[in-house]
């Protein structure tokens, strides 16, 4: 078992990005995540950030609009 493994719910910036990129074949910046997390308000104290949050958040901006 890895020392460190991935919590989805306590992620950096720079691990989610990684995460995304991976996800999409197509490179996520750390900047990015974070203005993201930042916009959506969901960096926690410990400056990780919840997968389940950003990915709620992202959902939501898509689907505005369009009730």
């Amino acid at each position: 078992m890895p020392e460190n493994p991935l919590t989805i719910t306590q992620l950096s910036a720079t691990q989610l990005a990684q995460l995304l990129s991976g996800a999409i074949r197509r490179k996520v910046t750390e900047p990015q995540v974070r203005q993201i997390a930042e916009t959506a308000g969901i960096i926690a104290p410990d400056d990780t950030i919840n997968l389940i949050e950003y990915t709620a958040f992202l959902v939501g901006e898509l689907s505005n609009g369009r009730d």
